[in-house]
This record gives structure tokens, sequence and C-alpha cells, in this order.
């Protein structure tokens, strides 16, 4: 995540509004993602501080990425039909005469090439010292208007060597979100809800930031949260001595039974243990053993306060060193660092 600041980002009205422009084949999971972040910090607030309309230019209907067709609140008419530069002005009036933020909407599918119409908008908006920003690969739009240069972006990483080559006076980054100045980006479904939360915390508060990822993200976990379910829908088909085994292990997480113990739990001897455990995990009990304490360790320090000193604890290891060491070999950083990381997330 990366974050320009600028004083000048923040709203002189109490009503803070995004237009999101639909283009053909957009992502309508992060389009969702950053209106429900808008929707559920008004719930959070009482009151309609943050607005969002939809904005098409031609098609009442636009057709995102799952080929289903999505309604808009407003179309603006093709540049064929509009004879002058100030009916085209008229024409975006009453869109942009209220827009604190021109958001468009890209994905896998959308067209990458500069289109006039697009232009014509962004060009408009930005002489109204409108925000400007792009979901996915939305950006492009932004930056085929000639209106990135010298700002920085983040994109989908599909798109980025693409960036990198038509637009070299734009800074394309690695980060998932970007905020510099008057520009703002993310790089997919996720990146757009985080990117909403960073403009609702501008414009209102940390604590309703709070409440709204305690409300939108009370059931997601990690990637080892995901693997860890799917390891045990496959349990179901193992032996119901292996099975036996591996509850034995996630009870005792924090005083680890001894491979003999486990060996006598499954009735059977150290070395048959060991050749079942690889026939169906494809590694050894005590690999195992220790990848479910590492797992336990994560979720513990991704969704509790305990110090690192009680995770190291809980999660049955010798010493906070030990555990240190044996984290970051699994993980490729310290457990420090990832307290760090979510601290930081929840303190944007």
């Amino acid at each position: 995540m990366s974050e320009i600041t600028d004083p000048n980002l923040h709203a002189t009205s109490p009503t803070f509004t995004v237009v999101f422009l639909l283009q053909p084949h957009f992502s309508l999971l992060a389009f969702t993602a950053a209106a429900d972040a808008l929707t559920t910090a008004n719930l959070v607030i009482g009151k309609k501080h943050f607005k969002f309309q939809t904005l098409s230019l031609g098609d009442e209907q636009v057709i995102c990425d799952l080929g289903i067709p999505i309604g808009s609140d407003y179309t603006i008419a093709p540049l064929s039909e509009l004879s002058t530069t100030r009916t085209l002005r008229e024409n975006y009036e009453h869109v942009l005469s209220h827009a604190d933020l021109l958001i468009v909407c890209g994905g896998y599918r959308c067209n990458l090439d500069e289109q006039s119409r697009f232009t014509a908008l962004l060009t408009s908006a930005h002489e109204r010292n409108i925000m400007l920003g792009g979901l996915w690969n939305g950006i492009l739009s932004v930056a085929a208007a000639g209106l990135m240069d010298g700002f920085a972006a983040a994109l989908h990483p599909d798109n980025q060597t693409l960036a990198v080559e038509r637009y070299p006076h734009m800074f394309v980054r690695q980060d998932t979100v970007v905020m510099d100045r008057k520009r703002v980006s993310a790089a997919g479904p996720n990146s757009a809800f985080d990117l909403m939360l960073l403009l609702i915390q501008r414009h209102d508060t940390l604590e309703t930031v709070q409440a709204i990822r305690r409300i939108l993200k009370a059931d997601t976990g990690s990637a080892d949260n995901v693997e860890s379910a799917l390891q045990r829908d496959d349990e179901s088909r193992f032996p119901a001595n292996l099975q036996n085994a591996l509850q034995l292990m996630r009870s005792n997480l924090d005083e680890p039974v001894d491979k003999q113990v486990l060996a006598q739990h499954m009735n059977m001897s150290t070395r048959a243990m060991e050749r079942i455990f690889r026939r169906y995990l494809h590694t050894s009990p005590a690999r195992h053993y220790m990848q479910l304490r590492l797992n336990s360790a994560y979720e513990l320090l991704q969704q509790t306060d305990q110090s690192i000193s009680e995770v190291s604890d809980a999660c049955g290891f010798v010493s906070s060193a030990h555990f240190s060491r044996t984290f970051s070999q699994r993980y490729g950083f310290a457990p420090s660092a990832l307290r760090k990381l979510v601290s930081r997330v929840l303190d944007v």
C-alpha cells in the first residue's frame, strides 16, 4: 500500500460522492467491494455521509465480467450525438457537478486502448479539480487521457508491463493501493475495498473504518486458513485412526504429544504411523504437527492482541526465540513483522 498525502484531498462538503464509470466487462467484484465499503460506512455513521453513483457512456446497462447487465444511474450520449464542445460540457455538467471522485472500473477483459469518450469525460473532471482513479486496470484510461504524468499508480499485475511501455511518465508501483495527491488506484477487488477504507478514514474517522472491517471482514482468514479447511475436507476420506490422530494433534497444540503417544493412540508402531502419514499427507507426523502449530500461531497473531510470547506458549514452543526462528523459516518473515503489518492495516 502506498499513500502520498495532500492536504487538499479533504472534502469541503459534508457528503463525499464517488462516481463509478462502468466500462464493458468491468470487474463486478471490485466494484461491489468498493460500493459495499461506502454503503456500510453510512450504516455505521447513521447518516448518508458517502454517496456513490454509476455512470456509463452510451448504454443504460453495462455487461460486467460475469456477463450480468448492470444498470447505470446516468448515461452520457456518444460524442457523435454531440455537435459542439459546449454541448459536450453541458452533457457532463449534471454528473460531475457534485462528484468528488470519478473512478474508472476496469477488469480482465476491458479495453485498454485510448477511448475518446473516456478522455473527454476525464479531462472535464480534471478541469473541475475532481479526484480521478481506477480499479484493476481502470487507471489506464486516466493515463490514456494524458492525466497520469508524474503520478504513481497501482495496477493488476497482468497490466503492469503494458503500462510501463505505454505510459513511461506514470510511475507503476507494486503496491496494491496507491493514493498520490488527486489520483487513486487499486489493483483488484480486495484492494478496491482497502482504497475505499482509506478514503473513508480521510473524510470521517478511524473508528468508522475499524467498524467496517469488523462487519465486512468478520469471516475472512489467511491463505493458511483456507488451506486448512480444504485439508480437513480431504481428511474425511482418511482411515479412522489417522483422523483421530489429527484431532489429537489439534487438541494439544499448546503441549504437543510425542510420537510414541500418537502411535499408541493410533494402535500401531511409530514406523507404521510414519508410513500412513506419508501415504495420506505426504509428510512426517512431526512436520505436520509443526505446521498445525504454526498455522494456529499465524491466526493468533492476526486476530488477537496476545503478545508474541503468549502466542509462542499457546502453540507449544519452548521459547519465543525458537518460535520466531521456526515461524520465519516457514513464512519468510518474523512474527513481529506480521504483527506490525496487521497493526498498520488496522490503523490506516
